[in-house]
């Protein structure tokens, strides 16, 4: 055997339905004063908090994300706004309309719905689904050039996973929440991995000890 070998780059992706929903709510309120505001924002984003655990939403699935207050010259005086966040994630996509609505409706006026997002809750066996593809797909490439260079595989000396990223990239295909009608389609997850793999390429006489074939 010499020191010869082949270095091919394979691709996998693997889909599925998102389980979970992370959504922002805001509460939004003015007062002439800064505490005024921050009283009656923080009213209404508790109320929408006190909805969203009436409704079986876990409480360590909340927490307050952003706290804002800006002060706006007027023609009657200096008035105050002040901005709550709460990040809310909901384990039953089906129902995280609903509950959304709920939400908003406790907080009253000061309710906002700021965003929506969708995502798998456990994506590991998902990436190590895609490494499984990239890899299959990096071997499957290797073998043909090894069959066409009239040689065969023999072990690995170095995978290496590209695209810069320490793991597979996530991408959100089909996700929709519309605040009118608080319909959520969850659509689908992809999550793809991409891997670079060397062999080194035995002689035919060796093809007997080369790596088995996936």
């Amino acid at each position: 055997m010499n020191g010869s070998g082949v270095t091919t780059t394979g691709q996998g992706a693997v889909t599925a339905t998102p389980d979970v929903a992370v959504v922002e709510l805001g509460a939004e309120a003015s007062a002439p004063g800064v505490q005024d505001a921050l009283a009656r924002a923080n009213a209404g984003l508790a109320a929408a908090r006190d909805a969203l655990v009436a409704h079986g939403v876990a409480p360590s699935d909340l927490r307050t994300s952003q706290t804002s207050t800006w002060t706006e010259q007027r023609e009657d005086g200096p008035r105050t706004t002040a901005r709550l966040t709460l990040r809310a994630t909901l384990r039953d996509v089906g129902a995280s309309g609903e509950v959304v609505r709920a939400a908003l409706d406790a907080a009253g006026p000061a309710g906002r719905l700021d965003s929506t997002s969708l995502a798998v809750g456990d994506p590991a066996p998902l990436a190590a689904a895609a490494r499984e593809a990239a890899f299959a797909d990096a071997r499957a490439r290797a073998e043909q050039y090894a069959r066409l260079a009239g040689r065969s595989l023999g072990p690995v000396v170095e995978i290496r996973e590209d695209d810069g990223a320490p793991g597979p990239v996530a991408r959100v295909l089909a996700a929709k929440a519309t605040s009118d009608a608080l319909v959520v389609e969850p659509g689908s997850q992809e999550v793809r991995a991409t891997v670079t793999v060397r062999w080194e390429l035995a002689d035919p006489a060796d093809r007997g000890t080369a790596s088995p074939t996936a």
